[in-house]
């Protein structure tokens, strides 16, 4: 069976270049068992005798960024040559008239990002999120308004208000038509979303693409029309996570049964386990979030930055238990002066940023399919591990927070490993391949290099 163990250390960060190793490097830090410098934490223990949720996936989003180029799908989603990303959300472009007369030109781009994403990594999931209803269907109140500010919307409609229920199976209607475009063109979706960040009103102030929904008007909408849908429905993508969104849909009997996946996202929240969610057997995912560079959203992101990307992406796992986890943009718009994407803005030769490199220790090397097993999450201050396997993989995630080196040693249960060749993040580069290190007796101790992140495989 091969062995994966993902460790990661955080710190102060560096500038240095992030980017794609090859070949092996010498201990950098690391070492084998016994090697190496600084104290000596609790030893962990990795049971993989007890299954936890199963893992669906890592990714990342399209919207609004137009079509990849090749060497951007190969960089993000290709596990030999990328980020090995196995998940792609997708945005559903509003444009269109009513009567299924729909402007599909518009969803060519989505549909052949996605093309490219199974293309590169064939066990990559798609689903589809829409930011708004086509306009002709919607309408305003004060409770749910259009947004006025400045700056303005870029279409009359298009930004707030909310759904007319007049239109109710209409809109199910025009999901399931974005499920059939992409069906005849080789796609089948995985899941879609009824509604991005449904409780994020035009009172807050976006100035894009939105609509509000209540919580009450998201459970009609799912008892009462849902079923036209093919695939698998997702909701309801709350900005913050809030479970209040979900709850008259998940206790009302006619719609319960129609949803899949309940998904959230981490702006202005922190993960946590989704009681209700858990019990009624329901995927939960966390479908988009971002971190801001601490130096600045027009900063590039260094490691300190990628650590803190690691440790939230570790809590989705350990404390949300949820099943996926989706960053927000794939790559950085250069239209846009931020930098918290998952690749540079080079369309020609893209190289991951420290954000993707964070990902990339957890997505290259857990595929969908995957379960988490039971670890010691906490072993000592500023350590953090979750334990994966399938596929005949095994896979240890460790955080140190601190600064300095740690010998960290981990006892495996019902797992035969032998040895296993390390890949690292650190402040020098991303995802590096370092020196095979002996498993013996089903116990190893690695001296983990302060501020990285380290996959060990066999």
């Amino acid at each position: 069976m091969t062995a994966l163990l993902i460790l990661a250390g955080c710190g102060g960060g560096s500038s240095a270049s992030s980017g794609y190793g090859s070949g092996v490097v010498g201990g950098g830090g690391g070492g084998g068992s016994g090697s190496g410098g600084g104290s000596s934490p609790a030893a962990v223990t990795v049971d993989f005798g007890t299954a936890d949720q199963v893992i669906r996936g890592f990714g990342g989003s399209t919207a609004f960024l137009g079509a990849l180029t090749a060497p951007q799908a190969k960089a993000l989603f290709s596990p030999a040559d990328g980020l090995g990303l196995s998940i792609l959300r997708v945005r559903i472009d509003p444009s269109g008239s009513a009567g299924n007369q729909w402007v599909t030109s518009q969803w060519t781009d989505e549909l052949t990002n996605a093309q490219q994403a199974e293309a590169d990594n064939p066990n990559a999931l798609v689903f589809a999120s829409p930011w708004t209803p086509p306009v002709a269907w919607k309408t305003s109140s004060t409770s749910q308004p259009y947004y006025s500010g400045s700056p303005a919307c870029p279409h009359a409609g298009l930004c707030g208000g909310y759904l007319d229920p007049a239109h109710y199976a209409d809109y199910a209607s025009y999901l399931e038509d974005f499920v059939q475009y992409f069906q005849s063109n080789g796609i089948t979706l995985y899941g879609i979303s009824m509604q991005n960040e449904p409780d994020y009103s035009a009172a807050a102030g976006q100035n894009y693409e939105s609509c509000s929904w209540t919580p009450a008007q998201m459970d009609t909408w799912v008892a009462n029309d849902a079923s036209t849908l093919t695939t698998k429905l997702i909701m309801p993508e709350s900005y913050g996570f809030n479970p209040a969104q979900a709850e008259p849909t998940l206790n009302d009997p006619n719609a319960v049964g129609k949803v899949a996946i309940v998904a959230g996202h981490l702006y202005g929240s922190q993960p946590s386990y989704y009681t209700q969610a858990e019990n009624l057997g329901k995927d939960v995912w966390m479908t988009e979030h971002y971190l801001t560079p601490a130096a600045g959203a027009g900063s590039q992101p260094d490691m300190a930055d990628a650590l803190s990307a690691a440790e939230e992406i570790h809590n989705s796992m350990v404390t949300g238990q949820y099943n996926a986890y989706v960053w927000w943009w794939v790559w950085n718009d250069p239209n846009d002066n931020v930098n918290y994407g998952l690749i540079d803005s080079s369309t020609a030769n893209p190289q991951p940023t420290f954000y993707g490199d964070a990902l990339g220790q957890f997505s290259r090397f857990i595929q969908p399919g995957y379960h988490r097993y039971n670890a010691t999450a906490n072993p000592s201050s500023n350590v953090y591990v979750s334990a994966y396997a399938g596929s005949n993989h095994y896979v240890i995630v460790a955080i140190n927070a601190g600064s300095a080196a740690l010998n960290q040693t981990f006892n495996l249960q019902n797992a035969t490993v032998t040895s296993m060749t390390p890949w690292q993040t650190t402040s020098a580069g991303g995802l590096q391949q370092q020196s095979a290190v002996t498993v013996s007796g089903g116990s190893f101790t690695y001296s983990l290099p302060a501020q990285s992140i380290t996959t060990f495989v066999q």
